[in-house]
C-alpha cells in the first residue's frame, strides 16, 4: 500500500492539508457573478435596482470584461439620476457579536464624482453602512474590502454596490467572511 493515493489524501485530510472551503466564508449567491442572466433579465441571486422615474440604467452581465471567472455585473448610467444599484441579502441572526469582511473587485469607466461604492449594511438595527470603496473616473479592476461588527438584533446582511452618477462600473469576485468570531 506504499505510495497509495488514497492513504495520501486521507493523511492530508487529517493534518488539514487540502484545500477546502473556507469555514469563514459566508454563501453567497453567484457572488461571481457566472450564472447566466434569466431570459427576463434577472442576475440569479441578486437584485437591481434604482431611485425612482423610467428606466436610467443598463444592468447585466458583462462576459467580456472581469476581474475572476468567466463573467462580472456591469452597470451604466443611461440618464439623469440619484443612483442604481445591485444587492444581494444575507441571513445573519447568527452572526451578531462578529466582525465580518466584505470584499469586491470594482472597477469603473468615466464614473463622477459621486461614484461608484461597494456597502455592507446589518437589516433589522439601526443603520450602520459601511462603505467598502468608493470608486470615480476610469480604473482597472480594485479589490476594495470593509469590516463590520454585525449589531445584536441584526436579521439579515445587506451587500450593495451603488451607481450615484455617470459613467460605467463592475463589480465581481464578492466576498463576505468572518474575520472575528
Amino acid at each position: 500500500m506504499r505510495g497509495s493515493p488514497c492513504i495520501g489524501v486521507l493523511f492530508a485530510l487529517v493534518l488539514g492539508g487540502c484545500a477546502g472551503p473556507d469555514k469563514n466564508e459566508i454563501a453567497l449567491v453567484n457572488p461571481g457573478f457566472e450564472a447566466a442572466t434569466q431570459g427576463n433579465g434577472v442576475i440569479p441571486g441578486w437584485m437591481t435596482a434604482q431611485h425612482a422615474g423610467p428606466i436610467s440604467y443598463e444592468m447585466t452581465i458583462d462576459r467580456k470584461v472581469k476581474a475572476e471567472g468567466a463573467a462580472s455585473f456591469r452597470i451604466t448610467r443611461k440618464r439623469e439620476q440619484v443612483y442604481g444599484s445591485v444587492s444581494q441579502r444575507v441571513p445573519a441572526a447568527d452572526l451578531a457579536g462578529k466582525t465580518v469582511e466584505l470584499s469586491a473587485m470594482l472597477k469603473t469607466e468615466g464614473v463622477g464624482e459621486k461614484g461608484w461604492s461597494l456597502r455592507l449594511r446589518p437589516v433589522g438595527t439601526e443603520d450602520n453602512t459601511v462603505t467598502a470603496g468608493t470608486l470615480t473616473g476610469t480604473t482597472e479592476f480594485t479589490r476594495v474590502a470593509a469590516k463590520l461588527q454585525v449589531p445584536q438584533g441584526t436579521r439579515e446582511l445587506e451587500i450593495f454596490a451603488t451607481l450615484k452618477d455617470g459613467g460605467s462600473a463592475w463589480l465581481d469576485d464578492v466576498h463576505l467572511r468572518i474575520v472575528e468570531p
